[in-house]
This record gives structure tokens, C-alpha cells and sequence, in this order.
């Protein structure tokens, strides 16, 4: 069997790994969904469909069945209240069109269209990887052969599946459809297809907030560019406009990024009247709701769970993490567009985000990382271990966050 599954096409490989991997899930989503005794959204155990439909699922439901409100709400402190602006349009859009198209019920169509996307997800994936791979390839003057470099990129697809937070993809969230649009986008800027990204990376800022960073790497990378076209015409005259020249339309495509980062708040505060709409719905979320400054969570969390020490914790931490960002195997693993992505992210995150238990879901668009993980070992066995262990994972993440359990303050911690 596993003879003959290297003889079919690339395709249907990627469709069974990821079958598989949803397989899994199912079981994981279907077990710990008989354990739930009590929350907000039922009293009683849920069945499969009712446990992918919880957390933010219901909120993306209530976008797509009633829209965004035009006023913010307050809380009794005057506070704006946690409300659907914090959550970004395409994804319940898409899913309202399909229930009226198809006559289904939501409950149906989102964890459907999640599933969908997060196939195409998959497969833009291997071809990303199966790219890396092969540049990676001409970059050492070697050639392992188009069936070695094949082997890798499906083991890091089904890496990527089988993560920790891979059930997500079948729930009512947007990830499976936001994953499917970023890997498409950076597929075309490894490419270098920088009219082509255009369409992807649009719809990739209004399913989930990543136009920031994608922005940003994208402008670097335009930056770098310009920076090598400089240096090879430095003797010329005219040096930097000639290279400006060259490199403009990449330019123009980076700035068109950056701006479609800024639809969705722009939309918020025309609809609400509030410019800050959106960013005081997103601080809603956090303690007090108030506005923080940035990197400044991070430090109080770690001195909240580590005491004095936590600062120095993060900080080493944070070095080891770039660290083996800049480590051989990564660089030669990665383009440099895709590692400008990971940079990106991981420093938005860092800017940005509040880290609680949502944390690990939001690291999900760190996927390129598996790869180099992958191509540390060749062996079966490592990478076996690696997907499985990425899939006993998923008992913890869907077992102690995704399941309902009351804190003794109410509410709980959320997935």
C-alpha cells in the first residue's frame, strides 16, 4: 500500500494526508465532545457538529446571519464590550452566500467550508514546500532529485496537519480559509509574481488580521531587492533610480499590501463613526480593556506566571527563537520572502497580541517553520514522531482549551 501510495499523483497524496488528519480530529473533537457537561452554548454533551460550532464559531455566525452593529456597545464602566468588529468579514460573507445558495443551515455550511479551504490550504502548501525545496536545491549547487524534495514537502504538509492546533481547520473559524489565501500569497512572492499576489493577499486581510505583517514583509522584501539591483549598478550613475526603476512595480504591489491592512478598520469606523472602532473592540478582549503598549503584555505575563525572573526568560527565549531563525538549516530551507514573513509575524505578535491561551491558534501562520523541523532528519522515524507527536497534541488542545470548563471567576479560557 504505502509502495503504490509514492505512485500516485502529488494531488490525491496531499488530499489523503490531510483526509487523515481531519480524521483524526474528528475523533479527538468527537470523544471530547461527549466529556462536555455544561457551557454557555448547550447543557449536556455535544455531538460533532454542535462542539465545532463553539467559541468564536458562534460569533462569526452572528455576522453572517445579522451583519456588524452600527453602534459599539458599552459595557457598565463605559468600556466598549467584546463585539463581532473583532472579527474580519470574507469568512461569514462567503458562508452566508453559500447558505443561500445551497438552502443548507450555517451549522452545516461553515464547518464545510472550513474543511474545503483547509484542503486547498494543504496543497498550495505542498507546492510551497516542494518550491523551498528546490530552490533550496539550486542554492547548494546539489540535486537530491524531484522525488527526494517531494518526500519532504509532504512531510511537512502532514507536519503541518497534524499539529497541535490543526482541528481548528474544521471548525467554524477562519483560519482554514485565512491559511489558504497567506499560503497562496507567499507562494506568488517566492515566485516573484507580484500582480498575481495581489488578489490572494486582499482576501487574505479581510479573513484574518495578518495584512499587517504581510505588509511589512512584503515591503522588506521590495527593499532588499532594491537594495542587491542598487548594489550591482553602484558604479553607474543614476544607481538608485535605475534600480528604482527596476524594482517599482514591486514597490507599488507592497504599498497596495500595506493598504489592504486598513480595510476592515476603515470599514469599522465608517459603519460605527469611531475611528478607534475596531482597536477598542480588539482591547476588549484584554483585562480592563484597555489600550497597551506595545510588547509590554508579554513582560507582564511572564512576570505573572515566572515572578522577577520572567523577563529574562522571555528575553532568552525570545533569542534562542531567532537565533535558530538565523541557523543554516532554516536559511537554506526558507527563501528569504517566506523567512521575512516569519519575522514579520512573529514581531507583530510580539507588538500586538495579548499572549493567553488563544496564543497557540495564532501561531498557526508560523507553518514555514515545519519545514526546516522536517528537513533536520531524513529518517522515517523522526518524522513520524514529529507528526505524531503534533497529533497526541491535539488531545491537549482540544481537551483543555476547546472544551468548556467554568473557572471559579466564570468564563473560561478560550481556544
Amino acid at each position: 500500500m504505502v509502495h503504490h501510495f509514492g505512485r500516485w499523483p502529488a494531488a490525491v497524496q496531499v488530499g489523503l494526508v490531510y483526509l487523515a488528519s481531519r480524521i483524526v480530529s474528528w475523533f479527538i473533537f468527537s470523544t471530547v465532545g461527549l466529556q462536555q457537561t455544561f457551557s454557555p452554548w448547550k447543557q449536556g454533551a455535544m455531538s460533532y457538529g454542535e462542539f465545532v460550532m463553539i467559541w468564536d464559531a458562534d460569533w462569526y455566525q452572528k455576522i453572517s446571519q445579522q451583519g456588524y452593529p452600527q453602534a459599539l456597545p458599552l459595557d457598565a464602566n463605559g468600556l466598549v464590550a467584546q463585539n463581532e468588529w473583532a472579527f474580519y468579514p470574507l469568512y461569514p460573507l462567503l458562508a452566508r452566500t453559500l447558505v443561500t445558495v445551497t438552502g443548507l443551515p450555517y451549522e452545516t455550511v461553515a464547518p464545510t467550508l472550513s474543511l474545503l479551504a483547509g484542503f486547498g490550504a494543504a496543497w498550495l502548501l505542498y507546492r510551497l514546500f516542494l518550491l523551498c525545496c528546490q530552490q533550496a536545491s539550486d542554492s547548494l549547487g546539489t540535486d537530491r532529485g524531484e522525488e527526494r524534495w517531494h518526500t519532504t514537502a509532504l512531510w511537512a504538509v502532514a507536519a503541518v496537519s497534524f499539529c497541535a492546533v490543526a482541528p481548528v481547520l474544521q471548525t467554524g473559524y477562519a483560519e482554514s480559509l485565512g491559511l489558504l489565501f497567506l499560503i497562496w500569497t507567499l507562494l506568488y512572492l517566492v515566485q516573484g509574481s507580484y500582480t498575481l499576489m495581489l488578489v490572494p493577499a486582499l482576501l487574505a486581510a479581510l479573513t484574518r488580521p495578518v495584512g499587517v505583517p504581510l505588509g511589512a514583509a512584503v515591503g522588506i522584501w521590495w527593499l532588499v531587492c532594491w537594495l542587491r539591483d542598487y548594489s550591482a549598478r553602484r558604479p553607474q550613475r543614476g544607481a538608485a533610480l535605475a534600480a528604482l526603476g527596476t524594482t517599482g512595480w514591486q514597490l507599488i504591489s507592497a504599498v497596495m499590501v500595506c493598504a489592504f491592512a486598513f480595510i476592515h478598520p476603515a470599514h469599522a469606523w465608517l459603519v460605527t463613526g469611531r475611528i478607534d472602532a475596531y482597536t477598542a473592540t480588539e482591547t476588549a478582549w484584554r483585562a480592563g480593556g484597555e489600550h497597551v503598549l506595545p510588547f509590554m503584555p508579554w513582560v507582564h505575563q511572564s512576570q505573572h506566571y515566572l515572578g522577577v525572573a520572567g523577563p529574562l526568560v522571555l528575553t532568552l527565549l525570545l533569542l534562542l527563537f531567532f537565533a535558530a531563525l538565523l541557523s543554516r538549516t532554516v536559511r537554506l530551507s526558507l527563501p528569504l520572502p517566506l523567512l521575512l514573513w516569519v519575522l514579520s509575524y512573529t514581531l507583530y505578535m510580539l507588538m500586538f497580541f495579548n499572549p493567553q491561551s488563544s496564543t497557540f491558534r495564532l501561531l498557526l501562520p508560523l507553518f514555514a517553520l515545519y519545514l526546516p523541523l522536517v528537513m533536520l532528519s531524513s529518517s522515517r522515524v523522526y518524522r513520524g514522531l514529529l507528526v505524531l507527536s503534533g497529533a497526541a497534541m491535539q488531545f491537549g488542545w482540544v481537551g483543555w482549551l476547546w472544551h468548556w470548563k467554568q473557572l471559579p471567576g466564570g468564563g473560561d479560557y478560550p481556544p
